[in-house]
């Protein structure tokens, strides 16, 4: 299997990077596969030899897309949806440098306590340059609940410069009021909702927050954005992107296909890129970095979650989705074309999701 820097530059297959999709939940605001009985109380029948750093994973990851973005349009942006914790270099990673160090050494860590009673001497790595220059690949950060769910940010956000954006549901008026308020003096972006089953969905029914006329060229100059990512209360493609056009949103974040099935072509994101009162906007694509679809065209009729090995368990925001193993060649294949058809596009840039499993992966070899 080719590197990721390499398979993205396969114009042959590049067409295939737009075919049919799922739309998939947001992490924090859908639930489709809870955690297990068994993942809860990870009963381990002997330590693993090793561990993967998955957060230097995926910081990997994603700096890569960056980087080629980079190669064809200097200007490309990227959101993160969560993935605070990949902003520094984490007690975990300093926990797993000495976890892996001793299993080198030869020290008998078959005993499951010995994850649990690690005690950490002196850090072997040092992955500090790799998140800054995750850091540095980032415009903005999405964060859940900033307001009406008194999220509170992690200390590390404030030293990146990056433009916060809260993700809130609300439970009264007053809240979304209130929320609405404090965003505006903090400088944040808001997308707040009452209503779970039109939020992501209509973007008539979301009011806009710090309406303006300025040109937005970069996620910084923004003051508002939108989240429409859910195309399921749209029959018709025109009336979604005329509901787009008549908007007067900053950044508009949007999947880059229509009922799983009809990509966006060039020229229809390039007609969404100016707002209803004639100001330049932003359109984002959103991509999931982590999570393999079973309606997709890649997916193969022999692969089965928790059987194929890369695939090792359901989404826990999308019933039709599965976990990836996303340092494995097999999924960085696939995700670098798939992220290639939207560079292609013309998209400004990209909201990613699915940063946050990599918490799943430490939960269940845990070093704290």
């Amino acid at each position: 299997m080719l590197s990721l820097r390499k398979n993205i530059f396969i114009g042959i297959i590049g067409a295939l990077a737009f075919s049919a999709s799922a739309n998939a939940g947001l992490y924090g605001f859908t639930s489709a596969n809870p955690y297990t009985y068994e993942e809860q109380i990870l009963d381990f029948k002997s330590a693993p030899r090793s561990i993967v750093n998955y957060r230097e994973a995926m910081r990997k990851h994603i700096i890569a897309l960056a980087e080629y973005a980079k190669t064809q349009n200097k200007d490309f942006e990227f959101i993160a949806h969560e993935g605070e914790e990949l902003l520094h270099k984490s007690l975990w990673e300093y926990h797993l440098d000495g976890y892996n160090e001793a299993r080198k050494k030869g020290l008998n860590a078959d005993d499951p306590v010995f994850l649990a009673h690690l005690k950490q001497t002196e850090p072997q790595k040092d992955y500090s340059l790799s998140s800054e220059t995750y850091s540095k690949h980032l415009s903005g950060l999405a964060i859940n609940n900033r307001f009406c769910g008194k999220h509170k940010l992690n200390e590390h956000i404030k030293k990146h410069n990056l433009k916060l954006i809260s993700i809130d549901q609300c439970k009264t008026e007053a809240a979304f009021d209130e929320a609405a308020m404090n965003a505006t003096g903090l400088n944040y972006l808001l997308y707040a909702f009452i209503k779970p089953e039109t939020a992501f969905k209509k973007i008539k029914k979301q009011p806009i927050i710090n309406e303006n006329a300025q040109n937005i060229f970069k996620v910084a100059d923004a003051q508002n954005i939108s989240l429409l990512i859910d195309d399921s209360l749209y029959k018709d493609k025109e009336r979604f992107l005329q509901d787009i056009r008549d908007s007067n949103y900053d950044i508009v974040v949007i999947e880059p296909f229509f009922h799983h099935a009809s990509p966006f072509s060039k020229e229809e994101v390039e007609s969404l890129k100016f707002k209803k009162n004639g100001a330049k906007r932003l359109i984002f694509a959103k991509i999931n970095v982590s999570e393999a679809d079973q309606d997709d065209y890649y997916w193969q009729d022999d692969w089965e979650i928790e059987k194929t090995p890369w695939l090792p368990r359901a989404s826990f925001t999308d019933e039709n989705s599965a976990i990836t193993e996303y340092w494995d060649e097999n999924w960085r294949h696939i995700n670098g074309l798939y992220f290639k058809g939207i560079v292609d596009s013309g998209y400004d840039g990209a909201f990613l999701t699915g940063i946050e499993n990599h918490i799943y992966f430490e939960k269940q070899t845990p070093l704290e």
